[in-house]
């Protein structure tokens, strides 16, 4: 199932549109997927946003970073508690 029929306010923050992170990235899609609802999702969200300096990544096309921001902040009002967690 995708993360804008299975994410209700992700489907209304989307509209008509389709989500370009499940088309062009279905890996990742499928990863915040997996995680969503539990703390592990900030550590991997986190991975993705975060350059490492020894690695060659070209990075994220702006639209998809801002689904991907949408889909942290859509999380954190979700499941507040969470947040807090995965950092201790």
């Amino acid at each position: 199932m995708s993360l804008k029929r299975s994410i209700n306010e992700f489907g209304a923050y989307l509209g008509d549109k389709g989500s370009l992170l499940e088309k062009n990235y279905p890996r990742i899609a499928e990863m915040i997927q997996l995680h969503w609802g539990y703390k592990e999702i900030y550590q991997y969200i986190n991975k993705l946003l975060v350059v490492d300096k020894d690695r060659d990544r070209q990075g994220f096309p702006v639209q998809v970073l801002q689904e991907i921001y949408k889909l942290q902040e859509i999380h954190e009002r979700l499941f507040p508690d969470l947040e807090a967690l995965s950092s201790g």
